[in-house]
């Protein structure tokens, strides 16, 4: 079996992203390890860990799209604009009736930008604008662009309104909680976030972080073959995995495809290319 693949993390709670690739360290032995999309420390759900040569592939999972299920605190609005921090406002609510939240869905479903909040973690002249922002420096970030691909309202109970929203990459709930109150007429602060899928990739495959071990972790390694199983598959022959590995193209008689996984002999992933003019070329590969 592969030492190398991606592990599927049910993260929880009051621990950094980091937290866990630092576990998993310990658990595998491998030190070559890496997320595709940190997770608030206060927030639980599914973390993908790229673990030894499929480090290389983190990038091309960062692009994925994201569902959450979320919580938002009506009246009340955090520093932080999560539960974590301190309260710097606090409201009573309107009344909000099943009508007002019927007529902001198509609304958020509407919203093309967000600037991230100012506790987040994009970085401003090399510094993490939540180290400015803690140390209460003037943090102005600019608008980036987002799409909110599917949006629902799950229950409104005690001025607290659970969501779900699939998102495309870069979106802040934090900030998208403090929209949907704000279009309510008040101010909110998010207090619960699960993230419950990645892409095509559901958080009922992953493992909790206490149920692995350095004797079980190779069990819930997944090969890239899974992760990647939309693309089409290029087997090679020894000869020919000589020469991928080389870095040269390969005749092939398939047609032109803008990307590949390719599979060795006994159905490993031995890297990624591209197929043009009846050639497959290299785009990464694992030697």
């Amino acid at each position: 079996m592969s030492d190398f693949g991606v592990i599927l993390i049910d993260k929880p709670p009051n621990i950094t992203s980091f937290d866990v690739v630092r576990k998993l360290r310990k658990i595998t032995g491998i030190k070559k390890i890496g997320h595709t999309g940190t997770l608030d420390p206060f927030a639980t759900g599914l973390m993908q860990l790229c673990i030894g040569k499929a480090t290389r592939v983190v990038s091309k999972l960062t692009e994925n799209d994201k569902t959450y299920l979320a919580t938002c605190q009506l009246g009340i609005q955090t520093c932080t604009g999560d539960i974590t921090g301190e309260i710097i406002k606090q409201e009573e609510p309107p009344k909000i009736t099943k009508e007002d939240l019927n007529n902001i869905i198509p609304e958020i479903i509407k919203i093309t930008s967000q600037i991230p909040h100012k506790f987040s973690a994009v970085k401003i002249n090399g510094k993490r604008a939540y180290e400015l922002a803690r140390q209460k420096k003037d943090v102005v970030l600019q608008s980036r662009p987002i799409k909110i691909l599917d949006f629902s309202i799950k229950k409104i109970e005690n001025n607290k309104l659970t969501y779900k929203a699939h998102v495309s990459k870069g979106t802040y709930i934090r900030v998208l909680s403090e929209t949907i109150a704000e279009k309510l007429g008040t101010i909110g602060t998010t207090i619960t976030l699960r993230r419950t899928k990645i892409g095509k990739i559901d958080l009922n495959k992953a493992v909790k972080l206490e149920d692995l071990n350095s004797s079980n972790w190779k069990e819930h390694l997944i090969p890239l073959t899974q992760i990647f199983s939309s693309l089409t598959k290029v087997y090679l022959d020894p000869e020919q995995m000589k020469f991928f590995r080389n870095g040269c193209d390969i005749q092939i008689t398939l047609n032109d495809e803008d990307e590949v996984i390719v599979l060795d002999n006994v159905n490993d992933c031995v890297g990624f290319g591209y197929i043009k003019n009846g050639y497959l070329k290299p785009k990464i590969v694992f030697i």
